[in-house]
């Protein structure tokens, strides 16, 4: 095994031994990266994280559901789309223009 091989490894391990720690370094990395890139890229931030919680068995709440602590509910809303721009301004005497039919 490499030496990244055996980093993961360990990382896994303490991961699996402090699994509460590890879930909210987790969150907290999650709610950054979603931050940083301007929430473009919110479901494969969060699909990576939940791969990352099975991996090491977190994410677990009583019962053995998946739980995500710090999720709140703006992050599972779904968010506007961009604001359209706005057409050209018409010059003095000239008639707006209305869409064509």
């Amino acid at each position: 095994m490499g030496r990244i091989g055996e980093w993961v490894k360990k990382a896994q391990d303490l991961a699996r031994g402090h699994s509460k720690q590890a879930d909210q370094l987790l969150d907290r990395a999650e709610r950054i990266a979603k931050e940083k890139t301007g929430h473009k890229y919110d479901e494969q931030i969060g699909k990576g994280a939940d791969a990352v919680q099975r991996r090491y068995g977190g994410g677990q709440g009583a019962g053995g559901e998946q739980r995500r602590p710090d999720q709140s509910a703006q992050d599972q809303a779904p968010r506007p789309g961009p604001t359209p721009r706005p057409g050209p301004t018409p010059r003095p005497g000239q008639e707006p223009r209305g869409p064509q039919s």
